[in-house]
């Protein structure tokens, strides 16, 4: 009878610990795969990110050039403010 007892706690056990291996297993697995989504989603963001940087850098350009004495000056011709002979 002890031996039949000892046999099923040692199945149990083993049953159990095989069941947490599994369990650990996928949670690793999931880690995994989220970190891998969450690594092309950052790589995506600094994309758009440069993408940003470079629209506003290109936008300051222009609005210096629009502020700018020559932008003033040309619009001025253009709408006859100015004469261009001068």
């Amino acid at each position: 009878m002890v031996k039949n007892k000892k046999n099923r706690i040692v199945a149990a056990v083993t049953v159990n610990s095989i069941v947490l291996i599994v369990i650990i297993a996928a949670v690793l697995i999931y880690q995994i795969v989220q970190l891998s989504i969450l690594a092309s989603r950052r790589n995506a963001l600094e994309e758009q990110n440069q993408l940003y940087e470079q629209m506003i850098a290109y936008e300051e350009d222009s609005l210096e050039y629009y502020l700018s004495e020559d932008y003033l000056r040309q619009k001025a011709y253009e709408y006859g403010f100015v004469d261009s002979k001068k």
